[in-house]
């Protein structure tokens, strides 16, 4: 898979991310390229390294990982999360950082440098480099573009606000459907 098939595969997850929960798609693809090898080096289809750790009360799998440790790196192992694809890795993600009260200056970030940080901050990952290395994948494929997109309202928003003030109530929009009625 190249990083252009691996992005396509799982760019509606993180946009959908940040419809959601606000998180930034550039946020969700950079850890998920980091941490999976641009989808290479997944583990049981978890592209984020996720642990099983806890309440967790899905399908888990124990496999080597590297944590530091007092600065030092160390090989340990642990238990992580499995999904059954790419698609629920992203969802399980999303969900993650999205509902966690841990996670809320990620939520909160107003740009993809903030948010790296706050990541590492609220303690996703153990690596001291960790915001420094999703920056670099950030501007290296230039994510920042989808968090831009993700901004800018849908176009179909004035309609369904139209529609509102007029007496017909939307209740879902559908913003990954093409033909959005």
């Amino acid at each position: 898979m190249t990083k252009e098939e691996f992005i396509q595969e799982i760019l509606s997850g993180a946009l959908n991310g940040y419809r959601k929960y606000k998180i930034l798609p550039s946020l969700t693809l950079a850890q998920a390229a980091l941490e999976s090898g641009w989808g290479s080096k997944h583990i049981h289809n978890n592209l984020f390294g996720i642990k099983a750790t806890g309440g967790w009360k899905g399908k888990a799998v124990e496999a080597w990982t590297l944590e530091y440790v007092n600065g030092k790196a160390q090989r340990v192992k642990a238990l992580f999360r499995a999904y059954d694809s790419f698609a629920e890795s992203v969802e399980d993600h999303n969900r993650l950082l999205g509902e966690l009260p841990r996670y809320e200056k990620i939520r909160e970030a107003g740009d993809y440098k903030e948010a790296c940080y706050a990541v590492k901050q609220a303690g996703y990952a153990t690596d001291p480099q960790y915001p420094v290395k999703l920056i670099n994948i950030i501007e290296t494929n230039d994510f920042a573009k989808y968090d831009e997109q993700v901004k800018k309202p849908h176009w179909a928003e004035g309609f369904w606000k139209k529609l509102n003030e007029i007496g017909i109530p939307v209740y879902e929009r559908r913003y990954d459907d093409k033909t959005t009625r």
